[in-house]
């Protein structure tokens, strides 16, 4: 499969999921005026985070896995509907993400208690920052609901049904200790957190929901799957899923906020403790590990300047961390690759759409 008909792929597969997600959002908002106008401003800003942007990823991922045993065979609207609960669970973790991040930007515009809270100041209100946040938390559980609202109405049997809901539920219960983890490591002790850590949790935020998620809703939404498919699809996410993160890491540490979307050193004022970091303090001298143990286990976040951001910058780099982060992205893709190589419950196609998207999605540049 060449390059230009994998990026044909992933065109249809964001446009079959926006165009299904603006006809479910259509259908939502005659339910919302039905209920009391004012909720309007909740599926507002729900529709606009969803639709605003966003690689479309797990939606394209969930499709390659509906395709994965016939390639472009089944229904094109049971498939939507899984494609659509994907996007709209990722809309949920994001919203949840960007309160506890304290994240202003997302996909070019602000984030949703930022929304809230600016309609908030609008509206003369008091205490907008609280009122910010907790509508954010309800739009978050709002997205949730649709999300399981659209996965229940999935025609399929009864048994795969109720597969399909027992694996996005396990999926979601993954993402939630990775997610558990990531903050606790944020507070903890930038000594004691080690590489194996910041791969588990990866493994459980990233691998996990990214990528074996979205694979194995397809393919059992298919109901051609069989259980050494699922495994591959399982074996296959650990290893490009650790890749993705870490380059979604590289690119959060050196890219430009007018690419990603995301303010500069978000990761770094968050003080998240991933590899990058824990490999560069692992590997620096003992004045630039107290450098590193000021940002990250000293001052507060808003005591975190552009000068600190750039430092660390330059420590990653000079300490050999970035290079060494560059070798085990290497390393997983090879393995993902691999794995895809040597199965045969696979179709052709979606094997060779796989390994193009390892590629394209570990050396991507935003």
């Amino acid at each position: 499969m060449t390059r230009a008909s994998v990026n044909e792929m992933l065109s249809y597969a964001v446009n079959t999921v926006n165009s299904y997600l603006k006809l479910y959002f259509k259908q939502l908002r005659l339910e919302v005026e039905q209920e009391h106008h004012y909720a309007t401003d909740l599926l507002d800003i729900v529709e606009d985070y969803t639709l605003r942007g966003g690689k479309r990823l797990r939606a394209a991922l969930a499709l390659i896995g509906y395709w994965s045993r016939a390639w472009k065979s089944g229904s094109e609207q049971e498939i939507s509907k899984v494609m659509a609960a994907i996007e709209l669970l990722q809309s949920y973790l994001l919203t949840h993400d960007d309160i506890m991040d304290k994240d202003e930007l997302r996909r070019g515009g602000p984030t949703v208690h930022v929304w809230f809270r600016n309609k908030c100041v609008e509206r003369s209100w008091s205490d907008c920052e609280h009122y910010g946040i907790s509508q954010a938390i309800t739009a978050g559980d709002y997205l949730e609901a649709l999300a399981i609202s659209l996965l229940a109405s999935v025609n399929i049997s009864r048994e795969n049904l109720s597969e399909l809901i027992k694996t996005y539920s396990r999926g979601l219960r993954k993402v939630a200790y990775g997610q558990f983890l990531d903050v606790l490591f944020s507070k903890a002790p930038l000594r004691s957190v080690k590489e194996k850590d910041v791969l588990v949790v990866y493994n459980l935020k990233t691998a996990s929901y990214t990528v074996e998620l979205p694979l194995l809703m397809g393919a059992i939404t298919s109901e051609a799957y069989t259980k050494e498919m699922l495994d591959t699809f399982s074996k296959y996410a650990a290893n490009a899923g650790i890749a993705f993160q870490i380059r979604d890491d590289i690119i959060g540490l050196y890219g430009d906020p007018q690419v990603t979307g995301k303010p500069a050193g978000s990761d770094v004022k968050g003080k998240k403790k991933t590899l990058l970091v824990v490999k560069a303090y692992e590997l620096a001298a003992e004045k630039d590990r107290r450098f590193l143990e000021l940002v990250y286990d000293k001052l507060r976040e808003d005591e975190i300047t552009m000068e600190h951001v750039e430092e660390v910058r330059r420590l990653v780099r000079e300490t050999g961390s970035l290079d060494y982060s560059l070798e085990v992205i290497k390393r997983h893709v090879e393995n993902a690759l691999a794995i895809l190589e040597s199965t045969s419950s696979i179709c052709d196609e979606a094997r060779e759409v796989l390994k193009e998207l390892t590629l394209k999605l570990a050396y991507r540049e935003k």
